[in-house]
Formats: structure tokens, sequence, C-alpha cells
């Protein structure tokens, strides 16, 4: 976590910065003495920053992200939750790969192109691929295939 997310005043916050002190555990490696003497407050204060810089570290996940603001998260916490997403096989391994092994169950996907191409056997494919279950490699879930053609 950022330094400068702590609920410090602007003056604080920017002498941390300036000496250096940009993350929880830049903050957390040193004693209050040196975070008072390196950042020129008093140790009365360097204490109160030690603390905080605690509690929040203490309460942030392994990888040390962790926002101050409740539901926000940080591009490294969302590239890490959709790699962990399950996708479902289109059956395709070329076509799996492109996607990036396959479609996400969170994202929605569009597939367009020609009349013909095959997007409407793509779909009813995706359909049956989520209701395999999980014993033989699917996902084990419930899909609704809706067909628009104009």
């Amino acid at each position: 976590m950022e330094a400068w997310l702590l609920p410090l005043s602007s003056s604080i916050r920017g002498k941390l910065i300036s000496a250096g002190y940009t993350t929880l555990a830049s903050i957390s490696s040193v004693s209050s003495s040196d975070l008072a003497r390196d950042v020129n407050i008093t140790e009365d204060e360097a204490f109160e920053i030690l603390k905080l810089a605690n509690q929040s570290s203490g309460s942030s996940s392994c990888n040390g992200s962790r926002s101050l603001i409740n539901g926000a998260k940080n591009a490294w916490d969302m590239l890490h939750e959709e790699e962990s997403l399950p996708r479902i096989t289109t059956s395709c391994s070329d076509l799996d790969n492109i996607l990036g092994g396959g479609i996400s169950c969170r994202d929605v996907t569009e597939i367009g192109g020609v009349p013909g191409i095959g997007k409407t056997q793509i779909g009813i494919q995706i359909s049956v691929n989520v209701q395999i279950p999980r014993e033989f490699g699917g996902l084990g879930g419930k899909a609704i295939y809706i067909g628009i053609f104009f």
C-alpha cells in the first residue's frame, strides 16, 4: 500500500514522501526514532505514523495491497482475480488460445461476423460446454441461449 493513502496531514505526508517513505513497508521497517530523524518530526508523531502503518499493513492482503476506500481494488488485484476466473472452453483449442483459455464467465463476449461463419454454432457449443459436470472438466453451470436473428 502506498504511504500517501494513510490518514495523515498533507504536511506530514509530504515530508514522508520527500524522505523516501513511499510504501507502508518502507515506513514499518524503521524505528520511531529513525523515522522522526529522517522526516524531521517529533518521536511521538513518528510513533503514531508507525502505529497507523502497522494497522493498515496488518489488515492488508498477502501481497500488501489494500485500499482505504471500501470496495476499491487496484489493477494488480483485479488482474489476479480475472486470471483466477473459470473459463468456458469453445471446444476449439486455437480459439481458446486466442481468447486466453476460453470465454470468461464474468464478461460479455460479442461474437460477430458475416452470415454463415458459425456464430450460432459457437453460441450453442458454449451453452453446452458450460453445463459439462466438473468431474469431466467442465464448469457444471447452467445456460440460457437467446438467439436473435435479423
